[in-house]
């Protein structure tokens, strides 16, 4: 009887080990704590990206409104930073659901603020001044970025922060030679 007992209570205890597995399957786990660091570089990157993104739609409307009078260059690169822009905070957004965190809607004030002034502008002025927005706007990315990859401990944050990176490189090197290049000048149509 106590051998029957003894089986019985192995049986029940593995089953019970069985359901608690189950249970825990299904429930995925909580998600760790997410380091300071790690938590303002994927809202500075969000709202980086929002800001690019409204950079490019600015580009949109002003070639709307003033019947193409903005930059060949200016147009295709507006763009391109909706296109990259859009595509990067996909993937920002999937990381920080995956930590945790909460993020903005909208970009920054500060952003905000200097779209504005430099949508206030027309013609060549507003060409260069948007140029010259972009190329300070991702050379602060570019330092955002190699202080995440260079002090991030999570894996998960230095691989976004190496697909930053790459985004963020990429526009700054095309701004760059728009801006350095009399054959690329932003207000040629």
């Amino acid at each position: 009887m106590v051998r029957m007992m003894l089986v019985l209570l192995t049986i029940l205890v593995a089953a019970m080990a069985a359901m608690a597995g189950t249970a825990g399957a299904a429930v995925p786990p909580a998600p760790e704590p997410v380091s300071r660091q790690d938590w303002e570089f994927l809202v500075k990157a969000h709202q980086g990206s929002l800001a690019e993104i409204e950079a490019g739609l600015a580009v949109r409307r002003k070639v709307e409104s003033e019947d193409g009078k903005v930059g060949r260059a200016v147009r295709e690169l507006g763009e391109q930073l909706i296109v990259d822009h859009m595509r990067l905070d996909r993937l920002i957004r999937q990381v920080a659901d995956e930590m945790g965190v909460k993020l903005p809607d909208e970009p920054s004030a500060a952003q905000r603020k200097q779209l504005e002034e430099v949508m206030a502008l027309g013609g060549a002025e507003f060409d260069r001044a948007w140029i010259d927005m972009e190329i300070a706007s991702h050379r602060n990315g570019v330092m955002l970025v190699r202080q995440q990859v260079e002090n991030s401990s999570d894996p998960r944050m230095r691989k976004l922060a190496f697909a930053v990176e790459q985004v963020v490189r990429t526009h700054l090197n095309m701004f760059l030679h728009v801006h350095e290049s009399p054959a690329h000048s932003p207000s040629e149509s």
